[in-house]
């Protein structure tokens, strides 16, 4: 009688058992399907992009707001003025190295001909306007909008391009 019962417990066990398992199987699937949203996803990688790259802080001495201060746009004035153009090497120094020279997360890595050549092959034109407006690839990393720093200007972005396809052909 006594194994019987075992026989009963153990049956009704493994039923209920198994019956959570399932249910934990499409308690899971549900949610991957409900929790899915690309648009949500692409957002929060963006925002995650724009905070890792925007700039630490700035530099102001007490009595001598904005005096001493260069920001990109003085930059570009100064450089304007002594009849050259942006410095790419800076720019890419200052901001577009920390992407461009990590392997694997997206960006294609500086000096890499054969991440750079499809890009290259688009032309520069689109090269400007994926880096000066931003840009999703087809694998989902994005290129933040001038690299994440609003403040630079065109040329300077573009200056930036110019020196990365320089140094990658």
């Amino acid at each position: 009688m006594s194994q019987e019962k075992d026989k009963v417990f153990f049956r009704n066990f493994s039923l209920i058992v198994g019956a959570l398992a399932v249910l934990m199987i499409i308690f899971i699937i549900a949610a991957r399907f409900i929790g899915m949203n690309e648009a949500a996803d692409a957002e929060r990688r963006a925002a995650s992009v724009a905070k890792m790259t925007a700039p630490m802080g700035e530099v102001s001495i007490a009595g001598e707001e904005g005096k001493n201060m260069k920001t990109s746009e003085t930059a570009a004035n100064t450089a304007a003025e002594a009849g050259a153009g942006p410095d790419g090497k800076a720019v890419f120094d200052g901001l577009c190295t920390a992407c461009h020279s990590v392997p694997g997360i997206g960006a294609p890595v500086f000096g890499n001909k054969e991440e750079w050549a499809p890009r290259i092959a688009q032309g520069k034109d689109t090269l400007y306007t994926h880096a000066i407006n931003g840009f999703t690839g087809a694998q989902g990393f994005m290129m933040p909008a001038k690299g994440g720093n609003p403040a630079l200007s065109d040329e300077e972005v573009k200056a930036a391009v110019d020196y990365m396809v320089s140094n990658s052909q």
